[in-house]
């Protein structure tokens, strides 16, 4: 299910919403769950107060990953939904190689698929980062941007991170990059445990 927000449209002709009221698709936690083995399938189940909000199911491919799920808008009946995401991989600063999903949408590049109808990126469902009113993890995002902000960048958490700004030290550039990895990942171990996202044995 597409989670809070499911009976709208990707995109266009809604005020924006907070990206942590939404359910999400995290690739960096995937990889850390070791999710991402080729052809493996997950189901990914989201609740809060101990009553399941949502729930998907995510096949690993080589070039990107299929999700199966359900949606509807108000007043219509469930609508079956299977899509293919692909990956998109970029060179990081270090020499190594970055994986994102490109986003079926706007062909971004994204590290977060957020549910709002369709799993599509933060841009497309308008969402905001409304951190002041969040725990230590919210706290936590607020300052991986504030360090983007430092580099000029004007993108979310889920872009990648900016370039070494002209006249920056490497060593500097290297520990904010190395520091912005560390506030990503207790973003994304906050908004998983808000929601209680779970992954059962593969099937």
């Amino acid at each position: 299910m597409g989670g809070r927000g499911s009976g709208r449209s990707a995109g266009y002709g809604f005020s924006a919403d907070k990206c942590h009221e939404f359910h999400s698709i995290d690739l960096a936690w995937m990889r850390r769950k070791k999710l991402l083995n080729v052809g493996r399938w997950s189901s990914l189940t989201w609740s809060r107060a101990g009553h399941e909000t949502g729930s998907i199911r995510v096949e690993c491919l080589n070039e990107g990953v299929r999700l199966v799920y359900r949606r509807r808008s108000p007043g219509d009946s469930w609508e079956d939904v299977r899509e293919f995401v692909p990956f998109v991989e970029t060179i990081t600063a270090f020499g190594g190689r970055r994986q994102w999903f490109r986003c079926l949408s706007c062909g971004n590049r994204c590290r977060i698929l957020y549910g709002g109808g369709y799993f599509r990126c933060r841009r497309c469902h308008r969402l905001k980062y409304e951190t002041q009113y969040e725990p230590a993890f919210g706290r936590a995002a607020t300052r991986a941007l504030k360090i983007r902000d430092r580099l000029g960048a004007k993108g979310g958490l889920d872009d990648p991170f900016p370039e070494k700004p002209k006249g920056m030290h490497w060593k500097t550039y290297e520990r904010l990059a190395a520091q912005d990895e560390r506030l990503q990942t207790a973003w994304a171990v906050g908004i998983s445990a808000k929601f209680r996202l779970f992954e059962p044995p593969a099937e």
